[in-house]
C-alpha cells in the first residue's frame, strides 16, 4: 500500500552511478531506483523490489523509471552532457509488452531517432521467460538500445544459450571481483568470462569495484568498462553533475 502510494506521490527519485571506460572517460551511468520515504527516509531497492514484483506494481515503476530516465538524458543534452544511461528490467516486466511500446513513443516524442537507454536484463530473465526476453531484447536493439546480461555468472544460463540471446555486453557480477586479487579462482573464472565474452564480440563491464587491486587486475585481463564504490557511489543528479565536472569525465558524443 506504501509502496503504491510511493508511486502515486512522487517519492521515488533516481541516483546515478558512473561507469567508467578504459581510458577513465564516462560516456554511461547505471540509473537505480530510491524510495525517498516520508517516514522512513531514504530506502534501497533490495529493500522493495521484490515487494514491487509480487504485487505487480514493477511494471508502472519500471515505465516510470525508464520515462523519468529519458527526460533527464534530454535535460543533460541540453547542457552539453551526452549519457548513456542503463535501466534494470525485472523478469516480471518482461510479461508486459507496453515497456517496448512506451518507450518508442517517448522516443518519437522526444525526436530521437536512436535510443539513449541501455537495458540490464538479469540470467533469470533467460530462465523465467527466454522468449520473451529475446524478443524484447530485439525490439530494445532495433531502437538502438544495448542489452547488457546482468549478474552474468551467478545464474544457471549455458554457453550455448550465451550464443543465441541477441546481448551486447555482459556485467561480471561483484562476487567475482570482491578481492579477486587474493583468490586464483574468482581470476581464473574472470579471465574465462572475458575470454568468452571477446570471442562473442561482447563487451564485459566489471561492477563491485572497491580497491585499486581489483581495478588492477579486471584493467590488466580486459575488461572494458568499470563500475563501483571505488570511483564513486550511486548519487542524486545533482551530485552527479559535480562528479563529473571534477573528474573531468564528461565526453562528446
Amino acid at each position: 500500500t506504501n509502496l503504491r502510494k510511493a508511486l502515486d506521490q512522487h517519492q521515488l527519485v533516481l541516483h546515478y552511478q558512473p561507469k567508467l571506460n578504459a581510458d577513465g572517460s564516462v560516456t554511461s551511468v547505471e540509473a537505480l531506483v530510491r524510495w525517498m520515504s516520508p517516514e522512513r527516509g531514504l530506502i534501497p531497492p533490495d529493500s522493495f523490489i521484490s515487494y514491487a514484483e509480487e504485487s505487480g506494481l514493477i511494471i508502472p515503476l519500471g515505465r516510470w523509471v525508464m520515462l523519468a530516465v529519458l527526460e533527464q538524458i534530454l535535460l543533460w543534452r541540453k547542457e552539453g552532457i551526452f549519457l548513456r544511461v542503463a535501466v534494470n528490467v525485472s523478469p516480471r516486466q518482461l510479461i508486459d509488452q507496453n515497456i517496448y511500446t512506451d518507450l518508442k513513443l517517448a522516443l518519437d516524442q522526444a525526436g530521437l531517432t536512436d535510443c539513449p537507454i541501455d537495458i540490464e536484463l538479469t540470467e533469470s530473465c533467460l530462465i523465467e521467460n527466454e522468449q520473451q526476453a529475446q524478443t524484447l531484447m530485439e525490439q530494445f536493439q532495433t531502437l538502438g538500445a544495448a542489452v547488457h546480461l546482468d549478474d552474468f555468472g551467478t545464474g544457471y544460463s549455458s554457453l550455448s544459450q550465451l550464443a543465441r540471446v541477441p546481448i551486447n555486453a555482459i556485467k561480471l557480477d561483484q562476487s567475482f571481483i570482491r578481492g579477486v586479487n587474493h583468490h586464483e579462482v574468482s581470476q581464473s573464472l574472470v579471465r574465462a568470462i572475458v575470454a568468452v565474452a571477446k570471442a562473442l564480440n561482447l563487451e564485459v563491464i566489471a561492477e563491485g569495484i572497491e580497491t585499486e587491486e581489483e581495478a588492477a587486475f579486471v584493467m590488466a585481463n580486459g575488461v572494458d568498462i568499470r563500475q563501483g564504490f571505488l570511483y564513486a557511489k550511486p548519487m542524486p543528479v545533482e551530485e552527479l553533475g559535480h562528479w563529473l565536472a571534477r573528474h573531468h569525465a564528461i565526453t562528446a558524443p
